[in-house]
């Protein structure tokens, strides 16, 4: 679409701007360093002038002045300080006045920094660096001048701040959203923190209404009632979105799903994939049967049930004998209230608001999955999830609705086992839909892979990063997303601050933010 007069005057005036900002930290007393030999085009090294040491530290952002034509933006990595003459390869009288303890000549000191390239600075903003850096190119600093004004995007999507710079706001790309987040660090360093008040409040300004899965009942329940947030009771939620979903769907899905939901309650479930199927075929039909008799009671439906199923197990599995009572006594066991919301789930109309509709008036809503065992947690997210996929995958809605799972590694972990296996799979498919119906998913976890992380499937999903301090058992991981960043600065980071990267970054290196830490509401 042709862009209108006003807006490509507006962009021409942004230019300029930035071209102005350019010439202002292109001065004497910003300077601070020079381009030393083996620069590329994404990496350099800066010498730095004697006493800029001072001035600048690692993570700072500078600007290269590249001989070779053009401007680039750059972040400092590893840091080093060299004096030939303190050279541990070899005895020079330096070593000679250190082993007295006098102070060796600085004459041949020098400090340097690995400078890792973010692009070349235009007028339109950040694109890629081409250039190779030429050496004795010269490097300033910014002082007060924000280069984020550089990129040409709307600063009003904010994430945190730069670094030290609190008058620096870093942006975020929100059209990206959809391409799900992950946001990572040890316990205690402000994983909770940041989803709370920085994530969460840019979801919705984005237009994304706000469903937050609380593992424990403690990190976002209590945030939530004193927001006046909606907090969903979890068996409550879930038991409505399973009659709001069986009454949508046809008669044949709607026997299947009831068959599912009875096999997680039964005994049966342990005995093998091919006594599972054969059990769930015998209760659909059986279903089918019972629910046709008008049955009035959830004990009369088991009863039927149970009697059936049973006798069905034989056309579905060859020597049914030894499965044929434990499926019956197995049935029998479960409580006549679950048969009496089977009964309520094939009756009656849809409730005048669904779940999601709840959700959007609310615009932030919380379910508390405490005072439960795991597989209980897991099934209550699964019919939530479920019901997710079947608005996306089914009906073809859009949901607008963002996901937040905290203790992800509970849902989806590096190895799955029994329910976690399903969770696992529909966290995939709620991501897979998600981009293309606005359901974003955040994962929270303390670690990314192996034993303390989440899921290799999962985690391919996972376009945007937040990662503060690692888990030392995560430093080969953080090591592939985070190939430039000194692994031990890391593992120090102070609470609060994350490395920032992937779509919604406007940089296609990380960049360290922060946030203020509201330590009353932690």
């Amino acid at each position: 679409m042709e862009k209108s007069e006003q807006e490509r005057g507006g962009e021409e005036q942004g230019g300029e701007n930035r071209m102005k900002l350019i010439d202002e930290v292109i001065k004497d007393e910003n300077r601070i360093g020079i381009i030393g030999d083996g620069a590329e085009v994404t990496w350099a090294p800066v010498i730095l002038i004697e006493g800029k040491e001072k001035n600048i530290g690692t993570e700072e952002l500078v600007l290269i002045n590249n001989l070779n034509g053009n401007k680039i933006l750059a972040v400092c990595r590893r840091g080093y300080g060299r004096n030939p003459g303190l050279s541990k390869e070899r005895y020079s009288p330096g070593r000679a006045y250190a082993r007295v303890g006098e102070l060796p000549s600085p004459s041949r000191e020098s400090f340097d920094f690995d400078l890792s390239v973010i692009g070349e600075i235009t007028g339109d903003g950040i694109r890629q660096n081409k250039l190779i850096i030429a050496p004795r190119s010269e490097v300033y600093m910014f002082k007060d001048k924000n280069p984020f004004e550089l990129m040409n995007v709307d600063m009003q999507n904010e994430i945190g701040y730069y670094k030290d710079h609190k008058e620096w706001k870093v942006p975020a790309l929100v059209e990206y959203i959809p391409y799900h987040i992950g946001v990572f660090c040890t316990t205690g360093w402000g994983k909770t923190s940041l989803v709370r008040h920085k994530i969460v409040p840019l979801l919705t300004k984005a237009g994304y209404s706000v469903l937050i899965f609380d593992w424990k009942g403690d990190d976002y329940v209590p945030y939530a009632k004193k927001e006046g947030y909606n907090v969903f009771e979890a068996n409550k939620i879930s038991e409505e979105i399973s009659e709001i979903l069986l009454k949508e769907v046809d008669k044949e899905e709607k026997y299947e799903i009831l068959a599912e939901e009875l096999l997680k309650e039964i005994r049966i479930a342990s005995k093998g994939a091919r006594v599972v199927d054969a059990s769930k075929k015998a209760i659909k039909e059986a279903l089918k049967k019972c629910l046709k008799d008008n049955k009035e009671k959830g004990k009369d439906l088991k009863e039927c049930l149970a009697d059936e199923a049973s006798s069905l197990l034989q056309n579905y599995y060859p020597q049914p004998e030894k499965y044929k009572g434990i499926l019956e006594n197995s049935i029998k066991e479960v409580s006549e209230d679950f048969f009496d919301k089977f009964l309520k789930y094939t009756e009656g109309a849809k409730q005048e608001k669904d779940f999601i509709e709840r959700i959007k008036e609310g615009k932030i809503g919380v379910v508390d999955l405490s005072g439960r065992e795991k597989d209980e947690k897991l099934k209550i997210f699964l019919n939530i999830a479920k019901f997710l996929r079947y608005k996306m995958d089914v009906k073809k809605e859009e949901i607008g609705v963002a996901l937040i799972i905290d203790e992800a590694p509970q849902y989806c972990p590096h190895k799955p086992e029994g329910l976690e296996k399903e969770t696992t799979n529909i966290i995939s498919d709620l991501c897979a839909l998600g981009r293309s119906y606005k359901l974003p998913v955040v994962l929270i976890s303390q670690g990314m892979s192996g034993e303390i992380g989440i899921n290799a499937a999962v985690r391919r999903n996972i376009n945007t990063w937040f990662i503060g301090k690692i888990h030392p058992l995560d430093r080969e991981e953080a090591k592939k997303l985070l190939p430039h960043v000194d692994l031990d600065f890391l593992q120090s980071l102070d609470v609060g601050h994350f490395y920032f990267f992937g779509n919604m970054s406007p940089s296609p290196v990380p960049l360290l933010i922060r946030f203020e830490i509201d330590e009353r509401s932690e």
